[in-house]
């Protein structure tokens, strides 16, 4: 069952991405073709790496990656994890937030969500503590899944926003569940050009990460059509294929690994100008002012 409103094609990828990612946690080793999603563990800061060399072998055998999307200071936070798979990332941050915290890892994929649901009990044993809650749903329709608006501090997603077909809706679906203040930071792969349809819809490539990538200009523009005004690259490395017949295929494309982070202002900040208070219609601009006599008025 998709969401809502999802039209044939959009139906059509999610289901090349699911059954590619089912195969790939039901086989032995559960290897991707290439190494474009499989170097989450090359670039983790040693604190996140010195956690995760506590996990359960299956779990970070069977996940797939391109980044370390965890912030710094998340004690007794909720964090949201798109796309969780496994669940490295939603336990390293169950350790991360602490018994105060509160962990939900959401995927559509009911086969690496069961190795994720299969450890809950051993981790919480293992941290002195539960906080973690998977669901099954998609990243774009939150809402179908229990998330309330404006009820998480931090989501974070590592190399699954970009096997969305739907990433403007991804986008609004974050900015309505996180609150006033709260954090985007997500890993991702990113093209050096906008990439043709029929690597978009290759279900090698889609599987990859490598079909539904964006480029930089693409994202900027999905980022502010859905509000987002502050957000940052800040990290970014290329990203090796290391498979001449997918390289074939892509041609002279040129991937990166990002790591973003994006922020959603408080909306009721003051006026800078004239100090009152008022609700900013998306997007907030802090050089606004709300003044009427101002000619920069945002009224």
């Amino acid at each position: 069952m998709w969401y809502k409103g999802m039209n044939d094609r959009n139906q059509e990828i999610r289901e090349k991405v699911k059954s590619y990612y089912s195969e790939l946690t039901k086989l032995k080793g559960g290897e991707l073709a290439s190494a474009v999603c499989s170097c989450a563990s090359d670039c983790i800061p040693e604190p996140v790496k010195k956690i995760v060399s506590e996990l359960p072998e299956e779990i970070i055998m069977r996940y797939y990656g391109c980044g370390s999307p965890i912030p710094d200071r998340i004690n007794g936070c909720t964090v949201l994890d798109l796309g969780c798979g496994t669940g490295r990332d939603v336990y390293v941050v169950s350790k991360l937030t602490g018994e105060s915290g509160r962990v939900i890892g959401i995927d559509m994929n009911e086969d690496q969500l069961a190795v994720a649901e299969k450890y809950k009990e051993e981790m919480a044993g293992k941290w002195g503590f539960s906080n973690v809650t998977f669901k099954k749903g998609f990243i774009e329709d939150l809402a179908s899944a229990g998330i309330e608006d404006a009820s998480v501090d931090v989501v974070i997603s590592n190399c699954v926003i970009n096997l969305s077909p739907d990433k403007e809706r991804v986008f609004s679906e974050i900015w309505r569940v996180l609150k006033d203040g709260g954090v985007l930071y997500f890993s991702d792969i990113f093209a050096d050009r906008k990439v043709p349809e029929e690597i978009n819809t290759h279900p090698l490539l889609l599987g990859e990460c490598l079909g539904g990538s964006m480029s930089h200009d693409e994202f900027r523009k999905v980022m502010r059509q859905t509000g987002w005004e502050d957000f940052t690259v800040v990290s970014s490395r290329e990203t090796p294929i290391n498979n001449e017949e997918i390289e074939k295929l892509v041609g002279d494309i040129r991937y990166t690994s990002d790591t973003v982070r994006a922020v959603k202002p408080v909306s009721n900040a003051p006026c800078v100008c004239c100090k009152s208070q008022k609700e900013y219609a998306i997007p907030y601009k802090q050089a606004s002012c709300c003044c009427e006599s101002s000619p920069g008025c945002c009224c």
